[in-house]
Parts: C-alpha cells; sequence; structure tokens
C-alpha cells in the first residue's frame, strides 16, 4: 500500500481542501470521489487520500465511463490501478452514449447517486473549479438567467437518498489542480474535447475568457467571488416571488418592482421563457383595463381590471 508521504504543510491545497470540507459540513461520514481521469479530479482523489490518514473515514472512488472515445477505458484503467495501489475501493459505472450533453449530466448524477447509496456514502466530491464556474457564470448570462443562475454551481446541494453533492474547489483556479497534478505525478489525463472551440464550453476557453482578462485581469475571480452574493439574492428575491405568486389582486402586483413581477410570473408559470413573459409582465403595470389573455407554458393567464388569473390550460 502506498502511503501518502507529505503532511498539510507541505501541501497547500490539503490544507485549503480539509477547511473547505469542514465548512461544506462533511465532518462526519464517508466520500465518494467521482473521477474521470482529468487533472482536477485527479487532484481532488490524491488530496481526499491524503486527507483520509490524517481524519480516517471510508473513502471509494467511482468512474463513469460514457463509451464516447476508445481511449476512455484505458484512462479509467489507470484510474483503478492507481487505487488499487491504495487500497481505494473504485467503482465503474457504464452508461450509453447520451443524446446530448443534458442527457449526459443527468445520467451521470444518477449513476454517482446509485454506488453512493449503494455503499452508504453520504458525500459525493466533484472536482469542478473556479475556472468551470466561471463559464458556468457566462453561460447563465447568455441565456438571461437571474440570479439564482447568474451565481453559478453550488458548492453543496442534495442529490436525493441522503446523498449530497460537494463541490470543494469551486474558489480554486483549475491551474493550482494542475500543478498539484503534475507535481505528485499523478496519471492524468487531457480531454481533447475541453479545449473544443465547437463546444460552448470550449469556445470560452480558447476564445471569450482570454478576451475578457485582456479587458480586466482578474474579472474570472472577481465573477467567482460575486457567487455567493448573487445566491443570497437570489434565495430572498424567490421568497418575495412566492409569496406575490399567491396573490391574484392586480393592485398588489402592480405596486410590486417589474423584476419582482417577472420572477413571481416564472413561479406561476414555470417553464415559461422570460421573453414571453415580459408583455405580461408589462401589461400589468399599464392602465389598460379590458380583459386580455397571454399564452404561457401549459396554458393561458387572464389579466383584468382587478385580477390575474391563471395559467389554465387552453
Amino acid at each position: 500500500m502506498t502511503k501518502p508521504d507529505d503532511k498539510s504543510g507541505r501541501i497547500p491545497l490539503l490544507g485549503d481542501f480539509e477547511a473547505r470540507m469542514r465548512r461544506l459540513g462533511s465532518a462526519n461520514g464517508g466520500w465518494l470521489v467521482a473521477v474521470s481521469g482529468g487533472p482536477d479530479s485527479f487532484a481532488l482523489l490524491d488530496l481526499a487520500y491524503r486527507s483520509m490518514h490524517r481524519t480516517p473515514r471510508p473513502l471509494h472512488a467511482v468512474t463513469v465511463q460514457h463509451h464516447l472515445r476508445a481511449e476512455a477505458e484505458d484512462e479509467l484503467m489507470a484510474v483503478r490501478g492507481w487505487c488499487e495501489a491504495r487500497n481505494i475501493p473504485h467503482h465503474r459505472q457504464d452508461l450509453e452514449p447520451p443524446a446530448n450533453p443534458a442527457a449526459a449530466r443527468h445520467a451521470r448524477y444518477h449513476a454517482l447517486q446509485t454506488v453512493a447509496i449503494e455503499q452508504n456514502l453520504p458525500h459525493v466530491l466533484l472536482g469542478h473549479h473556479a475556472d468551470d464556474q466561471v463559464e458556468s457564470i457566462l453561460l447563465a448570462l447568455v441565456r438571461g438567467a437571474g440570479p439564482k443562475g447568474l451565481g453559478g454551481m453550488q458548492d453543496c446541494r442534495n442529490l436525493g437518498g441522503g446523498i449530497q453533492v460537494l463541490r470543494p474547489f469551486l474558489e480554486t483556479p483549475g491551474q493550482n489542480l494542475r500543478d498539484h497534478a503534475k507535481k505528485h505525478q499523478l496519471p492524468f489525463h487531457d480531454e481533447p474535447g475541453n479545449l473544443d472551440p465547437q463546444s460552448a464550453r470550449g469556445r470560452i476557453r480558447t476564445l471569450i475568457r482570454p478576451e475578457l482578462e485582456s479587458l480586466r485581469q482578474g474579472c474570472g475571480m472577481a465573477m467567482v467571488n460575486n457567487g455567493a452574493l448573487m445566491h443570497a439574492a437570489g434565495q430572498a428575491l424567490q421568497k418575495q416571488a412566492k409569496r406575490l405568486a399567491q396573490c391574484e389582486e392586480r393592485e398588489v402586483w402592480q405596486r410590486a418592482s417589474e423584476g419582482l413581477r417577472l420572477a413571481a410570473l416564472q413561479v406561476r408559470a414555470p417553464n415559461t421563457p422570460n421573453t414571453q413573459l415580459r408583455p405580461l409582465c408589462q401589461a400589468i403595470a399599464d392602465q389598460e383595463d379590458r380583459p386580455r389573455r397571454f399564452a404561457v407554458h401549459g396554458g393561458v393567464m387572464e389579466l383584468t381590471a382587478r385580477a390575474l388569473m391563471g395559467p389554465r390550460p387552453l
């Protein structure tokens, strides 16, 4: 069995990792580390392994195999070999090639949840870092997301079945993880598709992010540091929006700000694009009294001189 040969003081990321995990509330229970074999997830696994020797706990690893690239099997076996040399149980989850990225993400989280429940491991650790967070925020921005989306990925969220997903590196630059993987000679690989400008994230990495940094150096980390504020703003807005959404009195809706009205309409008619809700949002505030109907997802909403009703099926 290979033992870690360093202490926290000699590995800066290890102390940061352990402090972050404590703040995320993972003091008790085992860890399941999702490892693709890239530098980020391999660094996460290595740090979790070193931490386990300081604070004993169950530690398992899992690799999800989508069978999209021929070399993926060799990469999976490299992860397994590294784990076996350290007596870390390694699980593989084989999935059918996904129809699209959203389907792949859903299937991947379901696979992680399945292993975590089977192995009685309450915490699933993911290696998303600050650069991934910047990409998520920029993608949310271009699709017109509100405060919740602009806050990016959450560092802790419930996956269901008593399982939590933890992302301890959302404030850590990806280069720091790569440097750790190189320094400790982890057998990681780089997936070519990560820099493919044909994909949205690849375009951000290769074209958009460098241009933004040239305009204002450090803007990416500024976006990341703003995430907590955006999440808090989103929670406060959602609380008020839910309260307004339960009301039908037009006068109450008129007194609300346009942003709050739009958020409440999203609660009333989920899955309706903002571009479709905006005319209704503006109509609520005008002085026209004639009854009007507006199409939304799943039906129509009716606006009268005194009330906002619906949505109701057509």
